[in-house]
């Protein structure tokens, strides 16, 4: 009998909607780039990532921010190649480019976008919202624009942290140096934009359920259930399952994970195991059993 190879089934999914995926991703870079000429820039609104750093280093040096994003952006691409891989690393390296190459477009479009609000906190609402889509059609295309999250999976790497707990640290890090430099005021609206942002790109990306049920089928089961437990304070259930013919046994975890969390989920599993399988669907109604508590449960 011959064994289904999954990742080929994945490589041919890929290609059959790889011009659909192209067009989603140039439309997301361009939106996302926009307003970063358009609003992030000239208000200054440094929420992390390397285009927060360019806002950052233009304030002190004069260097301008789309060349620093280029060229460091860039770097960390190149590196990432060299230590991950090209494969891996493929990907982002395409956002990077199409990323790179809206911003150097938007850049004498952005006066074009700039409105003017009687109150600075519904721009930052109104900005947010637009760029949250933006990233989110990048995200939901399988794309990434590099910079931070190139740095995030060559620390993984060598420390084997978990990957959000990096991101936090470094976009952390790069807030706080905002904050010394344009103000803690100016610092709180960027935290809200970022919040707002990622909250509208978790929705564009995963939809509008609050959480995901999600069953793992993985062959170190301990390691993952530890993952669940302790990191995500999650309850789950082990479902016995067989191979269709009942002469191998093995059980699947079954969970409701929160749906702003599902990525780090699974990010930390293919750390785990890189041969585990997980399928999800989006979950609107938990009753009973022990959830976490960022997990809406609706009757």
């Amino acid at each position: 009998m011959k064994l289904i190879n999954y990742d080929d089934i994945l490589e041919k999914v890929k290609k059959r909607n790889r011009i659909a995926r192209f067009i989603v991703l140039l439309i997301g870079c361009f939106i996302a780039a926009l307003i970063y000429n358009a609003f992030i820039v000239p208000e200054h609104v440094v929420y992390g990532g390397v285009g927060g750093v360019a806002i950052i280093v233009n304030s002190l040096t004069g260097i301008d921010t789309t060349l620093f994003i280029n060229v460091v952006t860039f770097s960390l691409a190149i590196i990432s190649v060299i230590l991950i891989g090209l494969k891996k690393t493929s990907y982002t390296i395409i956002g990077f480019l199409i990323y790179t190459i809206m911003i150097n477009i938007t850049a004498p479009l952005a006066s074009l976008f700039q409105f003017t609000f009687d109150s600075h906190l519904f721009a930052i609402l109104f900005y947010a919202v637009i760029d949250g889509i933006g990233f989110g059609l990048i995200y939901k295309a399988g794309f990434n624009t590099g910079g931070i999250d190139s740095v995030v999976v060559i620390t993984q790497k060598f420390f084997k942290l978990p990957t959000a707990a990096i991101s936090n640290i470094a976009n952390g890090i790069i807030i706080i140096c905002g904050a010394l430099t344009f103000g803690l005021v100016n610092s709180i609206y960027a935290i809200i934009y970022l919040k707002i942002m990622n909250f509208i790109s978790d929705r564009v990306v995963l939809g509008v359920s609050s959480a995901k049920l999600i069953f793992i089928k993985t062959q170190k089961l301990s390691n993952v259930e530890e993952l669940l437990s302790k990191d995500l304070e999650l309850g789950y259930t082990l479902i016995e399952s067989t191979n269709g013919v009942g002469i191998i046994k093995k059980n699947i975890i079954m969970c409701v994970i929160p749906t702003d969390r599902y990525y780090d989920l699974k990010r930390e599993l293919l750390n785990i195991d890189t041969k585990a399988e997980l399928f999800s669907n989006d979950c609107y109604t938990v009753v009973g059993g022990y959830t976490n508590s960022l997990i809406n449960v609706q009757n």
